[in-house]
């Protein structure tokens, strides 16, 4: 009776789960409808003023925003649920949670088409891991951005540039804030967001005395 019970249970879970996950993909899906509104309202303003950025510009800055919000919570929700099982280990005195987010950001803003499958292998993980949908959706989520900003027109791109062991340039890098910005940098995080060489989004960086190599 009592494993009767349990798998009781355990269904009941799992399809609250399942209910919990579609209402978090509505919810998400409305918020986007929301800022691709924002976004339309912006350039408008932008046409309709000369004393504000044009239209192109508008829309990057919206862009900016999305991919700040992108890093600091899916990227490094999924970071962090990868971390508690990869087995291999980050270089040096590293932090995994970290390290793991510059191996995704790579992945979904480097010189590939973003993949679900090839976040997955940036995390130590296979195709069929359960965190695949979470990857999946975060792949996409990368590559509307990046198709959103090729779109506009204007020269953009996600700047991974960075030399080990030299002070960070405030302009354009940051610390992570788990991070002392006043030592030197280690390894990219999440890169800079850049539009015609205008800085819209800093690069995230973690700082060190030890370089990983």
């Amino acid at each position: 009776m009592e494993l009767i019970e349990g798998a009781r249970r355990l269904t009941a879970l799992e399809r609250e789960h399942r209910g919990l996950q579609q209402a978090y993909a509505q919810l998400e899906g409305r918020l986007q409808s929301v800022e691709r509104r924002l976004d339309t309202l912006m350039a408008a303003q932008a046409e309709a003023r000369s004393d504000l950025p044009s239209n192109a510009h508008s829309v990057h800055h919206v862009i900016a925003r999305e991919y700040d919000v992108l890093v600091e919570q899916k990227v490094q929700a999924l970071a962090r649920a990868a971390a508690h099982s990869v087995a291999a280990a980050s270089p040096g005195a590293v932090p995994r949670l970290l390290w793991l987010m510059g191996q995704i950001c790579s992945v979904l803003f480097g010189s590939d088409k973003p993949d679900g499958k090839a976040v997955l292998a940036a995390v130590c993980k296979s195709r069929l891991d359960p965190l695949a949908s979470q990857a999946s959706r975060l792949s996409s989520s990368a590559l509307d951005l990046r198709e959103r900003s090729a779109q506009t027109g204007l020269p953009a791109h996600w700047d991974f540039e960075i030399v080990p062991g030299e002070p960070l340039d405030e302009e354009w890098q940051e610390a992570w804030p788990s991070c002392d910005s006043t030592l030197p940098g280690q390894f990219v995080i999440a890169p800079a967001y850049l539009v015609a060489e205008q800085v819209f989004s800093r690069q995230r960086v973690c700082t060190g005395l030890s370089i990983p190599s």
